[in-house]
């Protein structure tokens, strides 16, 4: 049983798209059935959920990891591994 999907659009982005949609070789219609047939298929869409963020937001995410994971000494690769082997095994792998 098919169904009808009613979409709003701003014009000027529906007109552009719609050029967009030609160039590539389909209609609005044919290019949002094989939108849900993706979605279907794969359980997920073909484009990020999200807006990637700003080169601020960035500056802002890494400075803030940085001040919670840069607080105490710097550990070698060694000692990283001792410890996470003896938090896994409950032993004192060094």
């Amino acid at each position: 049983m098919e169904s009808v999907l009613t979409v709003r659009l701003d014009g000027a982005v529906k007109e552009q798209g719609t050029a967009v949609m030609q160039r590539c070789g389909y209609t609005p219609s044919a290019a949002v059935r094989r939108l849900f047939d993706y979605a279907v298929r794969h359980d997920a869409l073909p484009f990020e959920a999200q807006e990637k963020p700003s080169r601020e937001e960035i500056r802002r995410r890494v400075a803030a990891f940085d001040a919670c994971h840069t607080t105490g000494p710097a550990l070698s690769d060694d000692e990283v591994r001792a410890q996470r082997l003896g938090e896994r095994y409950g032993t004192d792998a060094r």
